[in-house]
């Protein structure tokens, strides 16, 4: 007698129901990664930029800043470098964007949360490192707040706080709000 080697049709219909129960029980799982990633690379290339525009005002010895402004209802930065010359025996000064730095997007479904003086919406830092245009009477009011309404909703940390210091160091904390 000959014997047949393989799988009959109800064994493969069983393993691939096995699997499609895996799948579907861990599929909430796989989106609260994907959420908790999106939400931490997008702080963390904040954090990025803003580190490195600090270098480049201490390397180049220049004002750097990172600009914040809102276009078509998404915040948007980018790093620009203070430039000077003279126009007759006045000094003139003007902002101009550094090539290496694109600029760049904060993703509208976090909700950005820009908390820096209202007049500007920038961070200086002068070419000690320094942010410039520190207000010590309201030093709150140097933060970048990223949320997740997702993570909120499975009551985990939902939120990427970014403070910015006098001295130039930045902070970068998760919490839950």
């Amino acid at each position: 007698m000959k014997e047949d080697k393989g799988f009959t049709f109800i064994e493969i219909i069983v393993v691939l129901g096995i699997i499609g129960i895996i799948l579907a029980a861990s599929y909430p799982s796989i989106l609260n990664v994907l959420e908790v990633r999106a939400l931490e690379s997008a702080a963390r290339e904040l954090l990025t930029t803003l580190e490195a525009a600090r270098y480049t005002a201490v390397n180049d010895k220049v004002n750097c800043r990172v600009r914040f402004f809102e276009e078509n209802n998404q915040w948007r930065y980018m790093v620009e470098v203070e430039q000077g010359g003279l126009k007759g025996t006045t000094p003139t000064f003007t902002w101009k964007p550094v090539p290496k730095f694109i600029q760049k997007t904060l993703p509208p479904k976090f909700n950005p949360q820009i908390d820096l003086p209202e007049k500007n919406r920038e961070i200086v830092f002068s070419p000690l490192g320094i942010v410039a245009n520190y207000n010590f009477t309201t030093p709150q009011n140097f933060q970048i707040i990223l949320k997740s309404d997702k993570l909120k909703n499975l009551s985990q940390d939902n939120q990427r706080i970014i403070t910015i210091y006098a001295g130039g160091s930045i902070g970068y904390k998760k919490a839950r709000g």
